[in-house]
């Protein structure tokens, strides 16, 4: 018979099939989880200025977080963003209410927006 009690293994039909049907369901399951990428908006932190502050400065600095694939913008003006998804950018105010609207936008076109107002006395 076989020497030493070794048996050979064979392909069978049967776990051809078992194979096949794992191989299927995990690219299933796969594409599932790389589609749900495109399903969730892009995160979007402000950590400066702070919310609705007065100040009598007319020049403020703007710093924040994001994905690192997303765009950012102020009040439609295109922020640069570092390779780990930080900003920072100074913008000059005018006197009274100043609304600065972030608005992140990921390639899938999902978009996150935070509204900052300062008032310059």
């Amino acid at each position: 018979m076989f020497p030493s009690g070794k048996r050979e293994r064979y392909l069978t039909q049967r776990n051809f099939r078992i194979l096949l049907a794992a191989l299927i369901f995990t690219g299933v399951v796969g594409l599932f989880l790389y589609g749900s990428r495109s399903l969730r908006a892009p995160t979007l932190v402000v950590s400066a200025p702070a919310k609705d502050t007065a100040t009598s400065e007319d020049i403020v600095d703007v710093r924040g977080r994001t994905d690192p694939d997303a765009d950012v913008t102020v009040n439609g003006r295109p922020l640069y963003i570092g390779s780990s998804g930080e900003f920072e950018e100074r913008l000059y105010l005018v006197k009274g209410v100043n609304a600065l609207s972030f608005e992140a936008k990921n390639r899938y076109g999902k978009t996150t927006s935070i509204t900052r107002y300062l008032v310059v006395r």
